[in-house]
């Protein structure tokens, strides 16, 4: 059974919670379920949550609400948790779905010079600078919203998450938003947070959303100036129209 009983907001609020060992579930603004945890302390880990701003996991950045159950068990029930949430969804929340080396570029850090440059408009620059996704994401969250739009209409996001970081299904994820001010801002972070945003893809077939059933690497010969191009690709089966495929997922220049 999943934890009962109220939803409590997140916030200053959340650091008063008893010094208990306790397993607890944090919710998006639209109370959907995105990570399931436990601690031996709960008082101390929603400190630290606080005090950082999710800063370990940036997908968790759209917590909203929370539950808590204070439980000896801590273990036994947050798996107890997962695996109802995994046999009626098919799939285990979010924030509980472990990063996998293919998602190397979710922490590729580029130079300044590389960065994104946020401007308000054509010759109004914000001097802010991102990167790394992790980077793009908290600039995201503070800058104003027609900052963002400027960016969304030129299709500047999709350009250098693709081109600077490597991340083509991310960037493609970002090409097709077209929503406008707070919604633009909330469904970029929704997408950017998201720890399969670079691997889930749409079937071509049929549009369902679809996790790849193999991943691997491979790297072309080399060029004049000693680097290859290595490629990430994903092969991938449709849950509902049984179509296979395969998607470029990452792509990246390394030296030999």
């Amino acid at each position: 059974m999943p934890i009962s009983g109220s939803f409590y907001f997140w916030g200053e609020k959340a650091r008063n919670v008893p010094s208990k060992a306790a397993v607890y579930e944090l919710y998006d603004e639209n109370y959907r379920l995105i990570f399931v945890g436990e601690s031996s302390n709960l008082k101390q880990k929603f400190a630290e949550y606080s005090e950082t701003h999710f800063s370990k996991d940036p997908r968790k950045v759209a917590t909203k609400y929370y539950k808590r159950e204070f439980t000896s068990n801590t273990k036994e029930r947050k798996k107890e948790i997962l695996e109802e949430y995994k046999k009626k969804y098919g799939k285990l929340p979010k924030c509980n779905i472990v990063k996998g080396e293919y998602l190397i570029v979710a922490e590729k850090e580029v130079g300044v010079e590389k960065g994104f440059h946020f401007y308000e408009d054509l010759d109004q620059p914000l001097h802010q600078v991102a990167v790394s996704l992790k980077d793009f994401l908290e600039k995201v969250t503070e800058i104003p919203a027609t900052s963002i739009e400027f960016h969304q209409n030129r299709g500047d996001f999709a350009r250098w998450i693709r081109d600077a970081l490597g991340a083509v299904s991310l960037a493609d994820s970002v090409e097709t938003v077209k929503e406008s001010g707070e919604d633009l801002r909330r469904r970029l972070i929704d997408i950017v947070s998201h720890p399969e945003a670079a691997v889930l893809v749409s079937c071509p077939q049929c549009r369902t959303e679809t996790r790849p059933k193999k991943i691997w690497s491979m790297a072309g010969r080399p060029s004049r100036t000693g680097e290859r191009l290595r490629l990430t690709i994903g092969y991938y089966r449709c849950s509902e129209c049984g179509k296979s495929f395969r998607k470029v997922i990452a792509k990246e220049k390394v030296k030999c």
